[in-house]
């Protein structure tokens, strides 16, 4: 049987040929109800920071961009390292309450970063990257020209008790920093690395599977690996991984170009297609700063967005995003005069509801903002975030599991805060939680509001070898038009062109005498359409 991978400069073709015959419809915010909703907590005030030394005591990873997660029945999952002691936390109410345990001991005082993802059977695996030769807790120990000695370990709860399992040892003065978790179809748990390691000249990122059934970890699969950068080629330890419920996975990071000691960033993405990882593309070699100043995710209809910040001639960040991976455009934000943005994060909600952070430089004094849109291009009016509460929002926004398409809330905030650095022991550092969201979702007062309640799913089973179950939800009596599209935008069939009744509909299309490829399936009424892909394998 081939693979959708065969076929990905079709999709290319094809999410081209999407843009044009229609986007799909979604829930529109225009207008802010007069309510916003928030709940914050401490998750956890954390003991006092006690290293010195080698490496800087600075550098022991507070990095929850990839260490959050939220399963379908509700329950949250979050990692974290504090004071080189790993800590797991979860809370099946919402955010209300949050259990604590500390899950390892072996391995405490010299844990670097963590990451977490969560199997369909609802087990824990948490990454962790550990100095092989560095006790934080005796920082003597440590010899000069030893101090990147990373190994990479995977802690799970998949038997019922913890367990830790080695994955990869460092083969030199260098190792493998964890940047994320992500399970794919066959529930087999792939953890992503960074190259990290003396002169910082890796310019690679690895992966290695943990296969479902024998539980045990594969081989070292290279990503993506740079050698063109002489200078500096590493690249930056924020990594934006984001799979969708087609199979695929998309990782958005950045690298160096300098060939001196000023930097010179890339932004660029790789592709996961089910099977492999295609070749990496850059996006842009303009990006403002590497390592904060984009975002990636995938909404409720298997969109892929990237974001970034660009520099342009005046210096100023200009916010620029992407949609399946077509050429980015320039974000309207409707910001105040002498407002520069300095840096954003981004989340879409189950009825693709976009919500964006914007932290602002106000004439040098920062200031935190959020925004509301209904395509992520067009935004509202931004409206500021109080005081009391800006400490949660101005960090990492986690996502969610958005492979099976479900989200949190509006959005959720998970950020680690630093303690005073004035003098040892440093700290104490704490993380917070907190959630944001509307009270209603309103509509915008030009908007119909059939168009919001229109439901068209996607396909069952995608990819189909033969038949595939096409199904649609009307709130009236409308007339219909369903067709189906190849991936050039010539119509291939008519499967609906008449009068409707409300409530749920379905049908199966039969592909026979169709060749193998990427197809599109377009629902018409009053006006409106919603537009989906599906994959025929032969």
């Amino acid at each position: 049987m081939k693979t959708p991978g065969i076929y990905f400069n079709g999709l290319v073709m094809a999410i081209l040929f999407f843009t044009l015959v229609g986007r799909s419809v979604v829930n529109a915010q225009s207008t802010l109800p007069d309510t916003v909703v928030f709940r914050g907590a401490n998750l956890d005030i954390g003991k006092n920071f006690r290293t010195s030394g080698f490496p800087n005591p600075a550098s022991f990873g507070h990095y929850t961009i990839n260490s959050y997660f939220k399963e379908p029945n509700g329950s949250e999952h979050v990692a974290y390292v504090d004071n080189y002691n790993l800590y797991y936390f979860k809370s099946t109410d919402d955010g209300e309450n949050w259990s604590k345990e500390q899950i390892i001991t072996s391995h405490e005082g010299d844990i670097r970063n963590c990451a977490l993802t969560v199997d369909t059977a609802g087990k824990v695996f948490i990454g962790i990257t550990v100095n092989n030769n560095l006790n934080y807790s005796n920082p003597s120990a440590t010899s000069y020209g030893t101090e990147w000695y990373f190994d990479l370990y995977c802690v799970n709860n998949k038997t019922g008790s913890w367990v830790k399992e080695l994955v990869n040892t460092h083969p030199g003065n260098y190792g493998s920093i964890v940047e994320g978790l992500f399970v794919d179809a066959g529930n087999h748990v792939h953890i992503v690395a960074n190259y990290y390691g003396w002169y910082s000249n890796g310019g690679t990122v690895w992966e290695w599977i943990r296969n479902a059934t024998s539980n045990t970890w594969g081989a070292t699969t290279t990503i993506v690996k740079f050698t063109d950068a002489p200078v500096d080629r590493f690249i930056y330890n924020t990594l934006s991984i984001v799979p969708d419920r087609q199979g695929s996975v998309t990782i958005v990071m950045s690298r160096e170009l300098t060939t001196t000691a000023v930097a010179k960033p890339r932004l660029f993405y790789v592709r996961y297609t089910g099977t492999s990882w295609a070749a990496p593309v850059t996006v842009t070699d303009s990006i403002a700063v590497a390592w904060n100043r984009f975002d990636a995710w995938v909404d409720t209809a298997d969109h892929t967005y990237i974001a970034y910040l660009k520099n342009n001639k005046l210096g100023v960040p200009e916010l620029k995003i992407s949609i399946d991976f077509q050429p980015a455009q320039t974000v309207s934000l409707n910001l105040a005069p002498n407002d520069t943005l300095n840096y954003f994060r981004m989340h879409c909600n189950a009825e693709g509801l976009f919500t964006l952070y914007l932290n602002l430089n106000k004439v040098k004094n920062p200031n935190t903002q959020v925004t509301f849109s209904h395509d992520a291009v067009h935004w509202s009016d931004p409206i500021p975030i109080p005081a009391d509460i800006k400490r949660f929002i101005s960090g990492a926004i986690v996502k969610t599991d958005t492979r099976r398409g479900y989200f949190a809330e509006y959005c959720k905030q998970i950020i680690a805060t630093a303690g005073p650095r004035t003098a040892l022991p440093y700290g104490p550092d704490t993380l917070f939680y907190g959630s944001i969201k509307l009270i209603e979702n309103q509509l915008s007062t030009n908007e119909d509001p059939f168009s919001a309640r229109i439901i068209l799913n996607q396909s069952y089973p995608n990819p189909f070898t033969g038949n595939t179950t096409i199904s649609w939800q009307l709130p009236q009596k409308a007339h219909v038009v369903l067709k189906v599209y190849d991936f050039t935008g010539r119509e291939v069939k008519t499967l609906v062109d008449y009068e409707l009744s409300k409530g749920e509909h379905q049908l199966i299309f039969n592909a026979m005498g169709l060749p193998t490829g990427v197809y599109f399936y377009q629902l018409q009424a009053n006006g409106r359409v919603e537009t989906k892909k599906m994959i025929l394998l032969k």
